[in-house]
């Protein structure tokens, strides 16, 4: 129990009282003395209610509660969590409820005011935005319960703790779940080119159809059925790709209200996603402070298990070494794959970023994903005012020249590339594997 608000104001109002009737004293004699019996008796009536309103309103009997949670959450996405309110009791309850929140989520919404008939059950909910992955432990939901004059506060705690997941943002997932490749490719915005040639895994045999190339037509079929059959050929299925992922501390690096690790994984799910869909093996393989490695998986769970392994993967402060991460790779992964390193390079990582390429390159098809800060462009934007300005977009567009240089060094490899910035990356990848697949390189 505590003083209500109620209960302190007015008591506020009595210690007022009580300098003014001193002040009477001095100034208006004659009256102090009916002021001050005024005054005792106003607190005398105050304090007996008081303890009346103690005795009835500290046993509140009857309250029961729940939260209901989704069944995960996404991060960075705004979800509803839903509290169930019933009041047992006999009297009318004044709530003020209130939520033990994990660290991972933030809530704007909190405490709800609420009033409760004798029976009456109430579904009220408030909404919440998650801003860490991982494992988010809710305590109890606390109600603060006015007693039946609203002198007193009784804080009593409902419903059982209760634990959630919190996922990198799944809901691009979710929204291509329902359409066709050709759809999803369009509702990502990736624009599809015609492929060269014809040389992918055969699929079926159907009737020609105009536009239809004559190396399609299959002669013998067509002689059989006594009119034209092409065959139909779909993109080679069975290939891996590996995701080789920066744990380092330049992945630390926010862009908005997400870090670049939070954005690269976001992209990397929804890539992986594609690629499971048509047919291939999406594996992981962390480096920089972390080494979780998930082997190539594909099917319908291996998006899934995907999730499950990386919703509580975090950046740390390690140094981004390319060249280990490159060996550890090579001696795990013998089938040549298609190896997508997500980092956020630098001009300084020049020579070791270059060897792992080189050096992964012997073996697989390789693809350096680049996440440009977009702080930079920011900068660079901004008009020059005065000498500080002056320096600040000299520096920036230095490092943006030595950065160009790094990736054009890259590209004079064979290199593949996607640059761009975190929030685009998810488009980027799955555009460039897409045009990868298509033109039977992968």
């Amino acid at each position: 129990m505590k003083p209500s608000p109620l209960l302190i104001r007015l008591l506020l109002i009595a210690a007022g009282c009580a300098l003014a009737v001193t002040a009477a004293r001095i100034w208006w004699p004659a009256a102090a003395a009916i002021l001050a019996s005024v005054w005792w008796l106003g607190l005398g009536a105050l304090a007996l209610a008081a303890l009346l309103d103690f005795a009835t309103g500290r046993r509140c009997e009857g309250l029961n509660g729940q939260r209901n949670l989704p069944g995960n959450l996404a991060l960075g996405v705004e979800q509803e969590i839903g509290l169930r309110l019933h009041n047992r009791g006999v009297r009318p309850l004044s709530l003020l409820v209130s939520d033990q929140l994990p660290v991972q989520l933030r809530s704007a919404n909190l405490p709800i005011q609420i009033r409760l008939a004798p029976d009456q059950e109430i579904h009220a909910h408030y909404k919440a935005t998650p801003v860490h992955r991982g494992l988010a432990g809710f305590g109890r939901v606390e109600a603060l319960v006015s007693s039946p004059w609203q002198l007193w506060q009784c804080r009593v705690l409902l419903g059982e703790a209760q634990d959630v997941k919190v996922y990198p943002n799944f809901l691009g997932i979710s929204s291509l779940q329902a359409l066709s490749t050709e759809q999803s490719l369009r509702y990502l915005g990736v624009h599809q080119q015609q492929r060269r040639g014809e040389g992918l895994d055969f699929r079926q045999l159907r009737e020609f159809r105009q536009g239809d190339s004559q190396r399609q037509v299959d002669w013998r079929a067509s002689a059989r059925m006594q009119k034209l059959i092409s065959r139909e050929y779909q993109d080679e299925r069975d290939q891996e790709i590996i995701f080789l992922l920066d744990c380092g501390r330049r992945m630390r690096t926010r862009d908005g209200d997400l870090s670049h690790f939070d954005h690269a994984l976001n992209a990397l799910l929804l890539s992986a996603y594609v690629a499971i869909r048509q047919g291939d093996a999406v594996g992981l393989q962390c480096f920089a402070g972390t080494h979780s490695r998930l082997p190539p998986v594909k099917g319908e769970g291996a998006i899934n298990l995907l999730l499950n392994h990386v919703y509580d993967l975090h950046s740390g402060t390690a140094h981004s070494d390319y060249t280990a991460a490159a060996e550890q790779l090579l001696a795990r992964q013998q089938r040549r794959a298609l190896v997508i390193l997500l980092t956020n390079v630098r001009d300084e990582d020049s020579e070791d970023l270059t060897a792992a390429v080189q050096q992964l390159s012997r073996h697989h098809l390789v693809m350096v994903a680049c996440l440009r800060e977009r702080a930079l462009d920011e900068l660079l934007e901004k008009p020059v005012a005065d000498f500080e300005s002056a320096l600040l977009n000299s520096a920036g567009k230095d490092f943006v020249a030595r950065r160009g240089r790094l990736l054009q060094q890259l590209r004079a490899r064979n290199t593949i590339l996607a640059d761009a910035l975190p929030s685009e990356m998810h488009m980027s990848l799955v555009e460039t594997y897409w045009q990868l697949k298509r033109s039977g390189r992968l």
